[in-house]
């Protein structure tokens, strides 16, 4: 963390004043650099009382997605040792595999206040207003061959089932592949996209957006009936950078697992969060439509479809109950 995240740090640490003094011995910087720091601190919209004689208090923190505030609440090794914030971008999972391409670490996030072109499986449209949800992409290199790397999607949606049920108290719903749900209604989307070579996986890149304090009027008249937020569903506002540093916290769990449990359990553990089995469904593909009974879901994350009797592995689609 640079000497901005410090000077907060003291700040936060009692709600009084802190001398400029005080601050500049612990950090050792001159106070004009001190003053420097507060002043860009103002910039980045915190509110600050400056006193001659008694030094600087902290009274308003902006909800703001900034490295220094998600890593408050981050607790990770890997995911989010850096963070890339940018106030907006055509789609964090565009920069990020640019990132991805010129040798970026694994554990690199990308989050952006906004998204100009942010996007959804099959090439739809994600709705981004400014600075009211969470748009992320991390740059993840498992070691694994091609064939097993799909499973990873369901990783994002594992994180952000967790997140949700310990910020609400509430059990989301997860709809395959990649959708999480909250009373029937979408509130976050994942997007997988990968580099590879013939037998290895150069790089992943997991994208999450994620309806944090969305309102109703902000979405688009076309998924008004099928989408929502947290803030819609439960009735009050969230601190984004809590919800995104549970949100990297959990994801490194389950990616952790996946790399030492294999794509096997992450499958199994994403089946029965789900409760799959058993239920009937449609699964429309471009120029086709299969309707049966979920059997389960595959090693590999295809969904095993009972239609009268015979079981169909479909990889891709999108379901409706």
């Amino acid at each position: 963390m640079d000497n901005i995240g410090e000077v907060l740090k003291f700040l936060r640490r009692k709600e009084d004043f802190v001398s400029g003094d005080y601050i500049s011995k612990k950090l050792d910087v001159s106070r004009t650099a001190v003053w420097k720091y507060i002043n860009h601190l103002e910039r980045y919209g915190y509110t600050i009382n400056k006193s001659k004689g008694k030094g600087y208090m902290l009274l308003k923190t902006p909800d703001r997605l900034y490295p220094w505030e998600v890593d408050r609440y981050r607790n990770t090794a890997i995911l989010g040792e850096r963070i890339i914030h940018q106030e907006n971008v055509d789609s964090t999972n565009i920069v990020a595999f640019k990132l991805a391409l010129a040798g970026e670490p694994e554990g690199t996030c990308v989050i952006a206040e906004s998204q100009n072109k942010g996007k959804g499986r099959l090439g739809r449209k994600w709705c981004s207003p400014v600075e009211k949800n969470i748009y992320l992409s991390v740059v993840a290199r498992p070691q694994v061959h091609p064939s097993v790397v799909y499973p990873i999607t369901f990783l994002s949606s594992l994180a952000v089932y967790d997140t949700i049920e310990t910020l609400t108290g509430e059990k989301p719903t997860l709809k395959w592949p990649n959708d999480v749900l909250m009373h029937g209604r979408k509130v976050c989307g994942t997007l997988l996209e990968l580099s590879t070579e013939a037998d290895m996986v150069r790089f992943v890149i997991i994208g999450i957006g994620f309806n944090v304090n969305m309102a109703a009027d902000e979405l688009d008249d076309e998924i008004r009936e099928k989408a929502s937020s947290l803030a819609m569903e439960t009735k009050k506002l969230y601190e984004r950078a809590l919800v995104c540093g549970m949100l990297l916290s959990n994801l490194e769990k389950y990616y952790l697992r996946f790399k030492q449990e294999g794509e096997r359990e992450i499958c199994r553990v994403w089946e029965e969060r789900a409760s799959i089995k058993g239920k009937y469904m449609a699964i429309n593909q471009i120029g086709e439509s299969y309707k049966g009974i979920a059997e389960g879901i595959d090693n590999d994350g295809a969904i095993l479809l009972n239609i009268d009797g015979k079981i169909k592995k479909i990889i891709a689609g999108d379901v409706s109950f």
